[in-house]
């Protein structure tokens, strides 16, 4: 087993560990501090999820949303170590990895959270999710694999969850239905429904977001069921907790994540599978120790609630936590992390979006090409950006990724 030392150690490269990476080099450059970063993740890219239900469709590719970590990483003295996280013993200072140990200084916890199937028999065998790149490609892989079954006429998907992930993938689909799959397969007819358990889609946007985003599905043939949970999933039906079987081809789980930070440190240190942090995302259990994403459980200090899991809040805390730490090494008064959300944008299929920027709600095509633009600027790299204008605006005048290259893609939790 190999055993490594680093000086701050970064455990995950989603939104909020890429950032906390990205802005900790600045603050390290700005500041004088010879430090040596590592991250460790079990892949060796970045990725970018909010796009991931449009690989799913087939609206962008996968290399969009994939950015390889040491590309990131170059020019700079600074490592990345792929492997699995098992461990972190923070009195001992010590991470053990599928690959071995490594000590450090300072640790950043970013290791994201997993799907929660809520214990429905069969959700996990016999669904897809769009958590990670590979699920996100195999369920994509699945509906092309659906499409070119000769003996299905009649193709019906089944989303279940009216959160934004869900609402996306919906709208997602019913546009390649709408655009593409009309044409291409001439011979096939399409139904999604979407199955949300609460009494409302988007529970927790504005009213007008969801009022809107609500009457576009509708509009387009989107069956949505309201108050209705989903008590069992077999390979080709939906059962509800009604007693209703609802005939499904292709089942996408969105219903909900699962936090996982109790398998990692104690459960002293967790409440409900989340890090416990302070106002400053230290954790209660070591002041060298922080977590930001959905494996912490940080609060507003304005109102005291838990903040939401979003990858706004993520990259937000990384940039945040990169202050806090130059000015941890610096022996200099650490700052609250005060969230102030920037606003909501729900895209439903292509050249369609609901925003709520500050007062104003509005929707079209701005809303849709607003939310591209912002989500562009995360994208590390000019030339990188530059390439993906140029396969966007190429890819809207054509079709969508409609080829089955049998590839052996596993779903991944």
């Amino acid at each position: 087993m190999l055993k490594k030392k680093t000086d701050i150690l970064i455990l995950g490269a989603g939104i909020g560990g890429y950032e906390t990476f990205r802005s900790l080099n600045k603050q390290l450059k700005r500041h004088g501090i010879k430090k040596m970063i590592t991250i460790i993740d079990q892949n060796n890219y970045f990725t970018f999820t909010p796009m991931l239900h449009e690989v799913a469709s087939g609206s962008v590719q996968a290399n969009h949303c994939a950015i390889p970590i040491r590309e990131c990483m170059h020019k700079t003295n600074h490592e990345f170590w792929q492997t699995k996280v098992e461990h972190i013993d923070h009195k001992r200072k010590i991470v053990t990895t599928s690959k071995g140990e490594i000590s450090y200084e300072y640790c950043i916890v970013a290791l994201g959270s997993k799907t929660n199937y809520f214990g429905t028999p069969g959700a996990k065998t016999y669904s897809e999710h769009v958590r990670n790149l590979p699920a996100a490609i195999h369920l994509h892989q699945k509906l092309i694999r659906l499409l070119e079954d000769q003996a299905l006429q009649k193709i019906h998907i089944v989303v279940v969850g009216g959160g934004a992930t869900g609402v996306e993938l919906a709208g997602q689909l019913d546009y390649l239905i709408k655009k593409d799959l009309k044409s291409l397969y001439q011979d096939k007819n399409f139904k999604i429904t979407i199955v949300q358990s609460q009494d409302e889609l988007l529970p927790y946007t504005p009213e007008k977001v969801r009022a809107t985003a609500c009457k576009k599905l509708e509009k387009e043939g989107v069956k949505i069921l309201l108050k209705t949970r989903v008590k069992e999933v077999t390979e080709n039906s939906v059962i509800l907790d009604n007693g209703d079987s609802i005939k499904s081809h292709l089942t996408a789980w969105t219903a909900g994540f699962s936090t996982i930070g109790d398998c990692y440190v104690g459960a002293d240190a967790c409440e409900k599978g989340q890090i416990i942090v302070n106002q400053y995302l230290q954790s209660k259990a070591d002041p060298d120790l922080y977590a930001i994403g959905d494996i912490a459980l940080a609060h507003d200090i304005e109102t005291g609630a838990p903040l939401p899991k979003l990858g706004e809040i993520a990259h937000l805390e990384g940039e945040h936590v990169a202050k806090n730490l130059a000015k941890q090494i610096k022996n200099k008064p650490l700052i609250p992390f005060n969230h102030k959300s920037k606003g909501v944008l729900i895209p439903i299929g292509d050249w369609f979006a609901v925003a709520h920027l500050g007062p104003f709600t509005f929707h079209g095509r701005f809303a849709w090409w607003l939310r591209r633009t912002i989500y562009l600027a995360f994208i590390p790299g000019y030339l990188r950006k530059l390439r993906i204008i140029i396969d966007w605006t190429l890819h809207s005048l054509g079709f969508r990724h409609t080829v089955d290259l049998d590839l052996d893609v596993h779903k991944t939790d």
